[in-house]
């Protein structure tokens, strides 16, 4: 995952270069997930959910799929570019404010995450939430809403070490939140 490239900009779902990567609020456990392929953006039904957001990510290659960070892809789940490489939108509804930071040996939160083909748009807040509204402020200088997301490859050895070593230290910090 080209952990480098992240933008954490709203605290909940962050694009990367390419996919994006979805916050949760325990820190440990599992969450109830449900994915949604669809053809055009669907519309916006805010009362079910805590909080709701929308980005752009982008499918470089191969399957745009649904993975944990411990690289377990769930079967159940689609595939979420059934029109191969190229730009989508993601809606990420989700209820996480159960047992922020906490652990829980059984599913806590829920997110849908709608994904459909369209050029590549800033990021919206549909739905805000003491998280979301804590992280906006605190990304705002550090994370630009620049849909161009190129990332250029490393021109040498010690690029390539550098990125390397700032991939390290993100999964680092994510593991020991």
């Amino acid at each position: 995952m080209p952990m480098e490239t992240v933008r954490w900009s709203n605290g909940l779902a962050a694009p990367m270069d390419h996919g994006a990567w979805i916050l949760t609020g325990i820190n440990t456990g599992h969450v109830r997930v449900k994915a949604q392929c669809l053809d055009a953006a669907p519309p916006v039904e805010p009362a079910d959910w805590e909080e709701i957001v929308e980005v752009s990510v982008r499918s470089v290659a191969g399957d745009l799929r649904i993975n944990s960070g411990d690289d377990i892809t769930p079967d159940d789940l689609p595939s979420l570019n059934p029109q191969g490489p190229g730009w989508y939108r993601m809606r990420v509804p989700s209820g996480r404010s159960i047992n922020p930071d906490g652990v829980s040996e059984e599913p806590v939160e829920d997110y849908l995450i709608a994904v459909w083909p369209q050029e590549p748009a800033e990021s919206v807040v549909i739905r805000s939430s003491k998280m979301i509204d804590e992280a906006l402020p605190a990304n705002a200088d550090t994370t630009p809403d620049d849909t161009s997301y190129a990332t250029p490859e490393p021109d040498d050895a010690a690029e390539a070490d550098r990125r390397a070593d700032v991939r390290a230290r993100l999964l680092r910090s994510l593991q020991d939140d």
